[in-house]
């Protein structure tokens, strides 16, 4: 399937759930996170799910690791405004809105790249590989190629992997785990 029919069907799909669907799917996705073997970690990249697209909440995630790691550094991403780049900013109480109508922390407290070692990245699919679909402007791949480190990199979805995305790229970054609400896997 090609990226562009994988994005509108999982759009489609996670728009029709129900606000009480969500919060069900929310509550199996952190059962999925909790059996994942992370290592120890003392900075994680997160990002704002966006409500209106019923994106998984990865406040729910950040919530459970800050109750068990009370050190951990939590930051977002703020990408550039020409677009082309994007950096983790320490979490900040006020957030701004960026064009795409994306939540940002104030961007105050940069976060070196190679300090973060585990990213919560956002995706509307994913297949077998460990591929992600996102919403098509690069920046996750963009930011991952030029990482030094091998930080892990863990999708959130809640519908299960296609078999294959037929039009990946070189360029194109997969992840290291996506969870389900019902499987994790592993890549």
């Amino acid at each position: 399937m090609l990226k562009k029919e994988a994005r509108k069907l999982f759009l489609e799909k996670r728009v029709a759930l129900t606000h009480k669907e969500c919060v069900k799917l929310d509550d199996l996705l952190l059962i999925q996170f909790q059996k994942i073997q992370l290592g120890s970690f003392n900075c994680i990249g997160s990002f704002y799910p966006l409500d209106h697209q019923n994106e998984p909440n990865s406040l729910l995630f950040v919530k459970y690791l800050t109750f068990f790691i009370p050190d951990l550094k939590v930051v977002y991403p703020v990408i550039d405004p020409t677009g082309e780049k994007m950096n983790f900013y320490n979490q900040t109480k006020d957030t701004l809105i960026n064009k795409w109508g994306i939540h940002e922390p104030l961007s105050i407290d940069y976060m070196p790249t190679e300090k973060i070692e585990v990213f919560l990245v956002p995706l509307i699919g994913f297949d077998e590989r460990g591929h992600r679909i996102g919403f098509g402007k690069g920046f996750y791949d963009r930011f991952f190629e030029n990482c030094t480190h091998n930080p892990k990199r863990i999708g959130i979805s809640y519908f299960d992997p296609i078999p294959r995305i037929e039009d990946t790229h070189e360029f194109d970054v997969p992840l290291t785990h996506c969870i389900t609400p019902w499987n994790s896997y592993e890549f």
